[in-house]
């Protein structure tokens, strides 16, 4: 964790796929990793969502996870939540937050690495975001989806 001091890496992905299909993507490099992350939603109802998907979308297994309001053992990789309240016992055992499509947030801050994802349609200037980071201490990168899951850096 870096205590709230202003650094670490930001990767914006601009999508033209559906989120829940990038997450299902990425299940497996995130439960092998050694540290925790954090994916963050707008709504309950996404989160809801995306906790069926993940449970049942692999057709040979599933992608195990969490939700934050249940207890988090040191095996458990992936948790999801709506807020960025995360328990004291948990609190530096992120190192990740995923933040869906929908969801915005004010700071970037407790964690090591971001990555923010937006959908194509709701495009921002991603150079305005990348100076203004960047002069805060922060590695900032950006990708576009070319086609399904084929990516061009910025």
């Amino acid at each position: 964790m870096n205590n709230g001091i202003k650094s670490g890496q930001i990767d914006f992905y601009y999508i033209s796929s559906n989120f829940s299909d990038i997450l299902i993507k990425l299940g497996d490099k995130l439960t092998g990793r050694n540290k925790k992350t954090l994916i963050l939603f707008e709504s309950l109802e996404d989160l809801n969502d995306i906790d069926r998907l993940l449970w049942v979308k692999e057709k040979c297994g599933f992608i195990p996870h969490k939700l934050i309001n249940q207890k988090i053992y040191e095996k458990d990789k992936i948790v999801l939540s709506q807020n960025l309240e995360i328990p004291n016992y948990l609190e530096k055992k992120f190192d990740t937050l995923i933040i869906s499509p929908e969801k915005s947030i004010k700071s970037f801050k407790l964690f090591k690495r971001f990555l923010v994802f937006c959908y194509k349609s709701e495009y921002q200037n991603f150079e305005s975001y990348k100076n203004k980071l960047g002069s805060l201490g922060f590695t900032v990168n950006g990708f576009e989806e070319l086609k399904a899951f084929k990516w061009k850096s910025m």
